[in-house]
């Protein structure tokens, strides 16, 4: 077996030097005709360009988080696309598509959480069928492998990375039925798809995303299955520590410590170390905690629970032993009363902020209850585009081009992009000051965000704070914490947060029969303003805007099957809002759609209050038919909170279990 492992090895290693030469030679010729042209036509530098560029604000923070981080074009696109490939679409004549922006991105170790992006119907329909792949891959392999060899068929001519996911599928298929060493050889196989420099000696060196970094976790489990345990241990302790090195922040580290931890748990076991096996798992176990974060959690929770065992039967038992059995439970319930598998791949990313250009360009025209005719006319009535291809880009079937895509929305009275960064801002640093802003608000730590929006205000300067996204995110959460913390009346709240939605969002748009399309931060100003209308008594306003915007997020919930971060906050408002005028059963038909599609996502923080508010609905509706179901929500409602660690929803549920638990 060693030899065959020596050989094995030498083969990889020239197979991955051939194909950097190739890509070297490749991108050498590319960037000669690329610095000819520039010498012909002299065009302009890459600020320059970016100034120009129909993705400004994007490209800006991109290059400049680029250069902070200190890497190359070359060595950031490698694999993925060629420089010459990125340099016209930061010109603006090319389409940066979303799976490609997003893997350069996490190359950088930033999320791309913290922009929003208008995508095409195909993109996110791809998407989707990856995502049916992966509920199905560990608990029915058959409908995997059928869905699996679908999609490869639809897509005879794959990016890198789209084989890249189909290799890493394939390998988990063959887990149960391959040798070791054909397992072993597919990894590898996989890594290549993407990585052209070597990458079994050491890591630190090269610019990977998390789902390169998954591939080479599976050649480590390949190693450890042939035997070959400190070669693996090897790989893994790369792969595991590589977040630190780079410096990636823990909300991008969640993208793979579990599955890292779920492989290192493995081969310690082997090894007869069972205390540093738990203490792997118990380490990202509580990073997911942390980020209200579900990824591989119940897998963790099982091999946790398992090495624990074996450490209670040396009289070494974790003191959360029993904590991580009703963890595993209350999970193994909720995923099961929802028609989710418990045990499922995860993709690298999300499609939350992504919204479908093919809805949002069909709801700006019905909000203006004008024809697609109206609409292909320009200021000067001439026609920019004939009414038959907006019908076809309403349908999904086309993608508009940058010039009509920037006219139509021109025309409909609002500024979009293809990519958005949620702040205008050029610094990573300040988005992710503001997803912490974000994370202490679901938390109601009211003191401690204004804190963070104090040092915030102040990192930006006054100038910036202007800005109108920037504006109306300080207005907004100093106006609902203020208001949460009982220093404002609903009236004044209200006023401010119509203040707040006033910088991007004109107040009249409001009155329309319906709303146009709402980016994130609009959707939750607006859900605020109705909120206020229902605590103030005005039942019926509050019900309009309620159901407006319920029209505006359900289209998209039903076909990516999953929620913005808006709608999970907006339909759970609506359903407390239906539950005070005793609408019992549209508010529990409300929460349990809410709770599928919130579930079906990674992040799980609003699932606590989604669990109690079904509850409610089941106690309110008939306490003595529905005591088995409102019980069992309750308690699964406790064991969420506690998972994420929201204290304020811990200590409210204990004044609450009297109730539902007598």
């Amino acid at each position: 077996m060693e030899k065959t492992m020596t050989q094995t090895d030498t083969q990889v290693k020239e197979k991955n030097k051939i194909k950097a030469q190739t890509e070297t030679q490749t991108e050498s010729r590319a960037e000669a005709q690329e610095n000819e042209y520039v010498w012909k036509n002299g065009h302009p530098t890459e600020e320059e360009v970016l100034c120009q560029s129909s993705c400004m604000g994007f490209f800006r923070l991109f290059n400049n988080l680029r250069k902070q981080r200190g890497i190359k074009l070359e060595q950031l696109v490698n694999g993925v696309m060629t420089r010459r490939m990125l340099s016209t679409i930061i010109k603006g004549d090319g389409y940066f598509s979303r799976e490609c922006w997003e893997f350069l991105m996490h190359r950088m170790g930033a999320l791309t959480d913290y922009f929003e992006a208008i995508v095409s119907r195909k993109e996110l329909e791809d998407w989707r069928e990856r995502e049916d792949i992966c509920l199905l891959v560990c608990e029915s392999p058959k409908e995997a492998r059928t869905k699996l060899e679908a999609y490869e068929k639809a897509h005879p001519k794959m990016t890198s990375m789209a084989k890249l996911f189909c290799l890493k599928i394939e390998w988990l298929l063959k887990k149960e039925t391959a040798s070791p060493q054909v397992l072993y050889e597919l990894a590898c196989e996989a890594v290549c798809c993407t990585v052209k420099e070597e990458w079994q000696e050491q890591l630190s060196g090269l610019w990977l995303a998390p789902a390169e970094l998954e591939a080479i976790l599976l050649v480590s489990w390949s190693l450890g299955l042939l035997g070959e345990t400190e070669k693996a241990l090897f790989l893994f302790h790369q792969v595991w520590n590589y977040p630190k090195k780079k410096g990636w922040e823990d909300r991008m580290t969640q993208l793979l410590c579990p599955q890292a931890a779920l492989v290192g748990m493995q081969l310690y076991q082997k090894l007869g170390e069972f205390q540093k096996a738990f203490d792997i798992g118990n380490s990202a176990l509580e990073l997911l905690r942390a980020q209200n974060s579900q990824r591989y959690a119940y897998p963790l929770f099982l091999s946790l629970i398992d090495v624990g065992e074996k450490l209670k039967k040396t009289n070494r038992a974790p003191e959360n032993l029993q904590q991580l059995k009703d963890f595993r439970d209350a999970f193994q319930v909720v995923y099961q009363e929802n028609h989710l598998p418990c045990m499922r791949v995860w993709q690298r990313g999300s499609v939350e902020n992504c919204y479908d250009v093919s809805l949002v360009l069909k709801r700006m025209r019905l909000s203006l209850e004008k024809s697609q005719e109206e609409i292909c006319i320009d200021e000067n009535g001439n026609e920019f585009l004939q009414a038959r291809h907006l019908s076809r880009i309403e349908k999904g079937e086309n993608r508009p081009s940058k010039e009509n895509f920037q006219l139509l929305t021109k025309k409909m009275g609002r500024t979009l992009d293809w990519i958005m960064p949620i702040l205008e801002t050029d610094s990573i640093e300040t988005l992710s000051m503001r997803q912490d802003m974000i994370y202490l608000t679901n938390m109601r730590k009211w003191d401690e965000v204004q804190k963070i929006l104090d040092v915030l205000c102040k990192k930006m300067g006054t100038e910036a704070c202007q800005k109108p996204r920037i504006q109306q995110e300080i207005q907004s959460i100093d106006a609902m914490s203020l208001f949460r913390m009982k220093m404002i009346l609903p009236k004044e709240a209200q006023k401010r947060e119509e203040k707040a939605l006033a910088f991007t969002f004109p107040l009249e748009w409001l009155s329309r029969k319906e709303l146009p399309f709402l980016k994130r931060e609009e959707g939750m100003i607006i859900g605020d303003i109705a909120n206020l209308y229902g605590i103030m008594g005005n039942i019926e306003c509050a019900e309009k805007l309620f159901q407006k915007l319920y029209d505006v997020y359900h289209p998209q919930q039903q076909f990516l099957k999953i929620n913005a971060p808006a709608c999970s906050v907006i339909l759970a408002e609506y359903s407390k809002f239906l539950g005070d005028v005793a609408q019992y059963q549209k508010t529990l038909e409300i929460d349990q759609n809410n709770l599928e599609h919130e579930l079906a996502a990674y992040y799980i923080v609003f699932s606590g209050e989604l669990l109690y508010n079904k509850a409610w609905d089941y106690y309110e509706l008939d306490k003595e038919t529905y005591k088995d179901a409102y019980r069992r929500e309750f308690i699964c409602a406790q064991r969420f909170a506690e998972f994420c660690k929201n204290e304020m929803l811990v200590d409210f549920f204990e004044q609450r279990a009297k109730k539902y638990l007598k």
